[in-house]
């Protein structure tokens, strides 16, 4: 048997969220959940509650995704394709839920066996592990993951494959010597479109009314400016960030927006989510040195630019 034949008389198991796409589900479904009803997060905590597989469950049952649409490591893609048309057993083993994944091995057409989450078992970590197990025997399957939860994956597997590896996967892969599919990290650049910096450019009529008074030399009038434009630029960043995540479906449709950094899947929602955190410390913390008035402009723009995202975007398209 030649070397060929012998790792195609092994499947290999592939793992979903951040290794075969540049994204996950969980937090992309739940975003797409928000925009259809913004009145879905208060039964979140509830669905939270009863575990990682009831929350999955619940946004599947209520929300479609676009299989064709999604970020996928076109790397690995291609690799699989080519193994499974030379006739290896190829597995999508994944957290995700099965209404997703089943969706997603349709559209590909490459896989022969599905193990996903239903509403009962979260299949990540030790239960995936096991339920690859049963099926083919310790060491008989290799495996292709990136984080901490696919660790006990990996040691199970005959062969580990390493896909753009958070920093838990990334210590395994070099203590065992691992094979590793890298992903391009983060520029600055990446950042920058983020940030939408281009933006920022349209604060600067914060300092119209100093202009039009002639307070040229008003040290204080130029610190206030200085202030309300920081907070505004950092408030509408993190506004932007939010936009992204609920029009991610919208723009990977999109010939341009589809590269924007979440679309892509070049920063993650995980990401995202902290940037949009410490914008607002700095937009709101910022803020706070000015007047109660100009905080109230803030807030305003804050809830106006929310509520547009959430609803009156979907209703002027429509």
């Amino acid at each position: 048997m030649d070397a060929r034949s012998d790792r195609n008389a092994i499947p290999l198991a592939v793992d979903l969220d951040g290794t075969l796409i540049a994204t996950d589900l969980l937090w992309e479904g739940l975003f797409i959940l928000l925009k259809k009803n913004p009145l879905y997060i208060f039964l979140v905590p509830f669905w939270i509650a009863g575990g990682p597989a009831r929350l999955k469950q619940a946004i599947a049952q209520r929300i479609d995704i676009d299989p064709a649409s999604l970020p996928y490591r076109e790397v690995l893609l291609c690799r699989l394709r080519t193994e499974h048309a030379e006739g290896r057993k190829i597995v999508l083993a994944t957290g995700t839920p099965r209404k997703f994944a089943d969706a997603i091995a349709a559209h590909l057409g490459i896989f022969d066996q599905v193990l996903a989450t239903d509403g009962l078992a979260n299949l990540t970590s030790g239960r995936k592990r096991a339920s690859l197990i049963a099926a083919y025997g310790d060491g008989g399957f290799d495996y292709a993951g990136n984080s901490r939860h696919d660790l006990q994956v990996f040691d199970a597997a005959r062969n580990a494959i390493v896909v753009a590896p958070d920093r838990h996967a990334a210590r395994w892969q070099a203590a065992h010597g691992a094979e590793t599919v890298p992903a391009p990290k983060p520029t600055l650049r990446t950042i920058v479109k983020m940030l939408r910096v281009h933006q920022w450019l349209k604060n600067s009529l914060i300092a119209v009314p100093m202009v039009l008074s002639h307070e040229y030399f008003n040290t204080d009038m130029i610190w206030e400016c200085l202030l309300a434009f920081v907070s505004f630029s950092a408030v509408a960043s993190a506004i932007y960030i939010l936009n992204d995540f609920f029009d991610l479906a919208l723009d990977r449709k999109h010939l341009t927006k589809r590269n924007r950094p979440f679309a892509s899947g070049a920063l993650s929602i995980p990401f995202g989510l902290g940037a949009i955190a410490v914008l607002l410390a700095i937009g709101i913390g910022t803020g706070l040195f000015l007047s109660p008035e100009f905080m109230a402009v803030l807030g305003g723009y804050m809830i106006v630019t929310t509520a547009y995202s959430l609803s009156f975007k979907r209703m002027l398209l429509v």
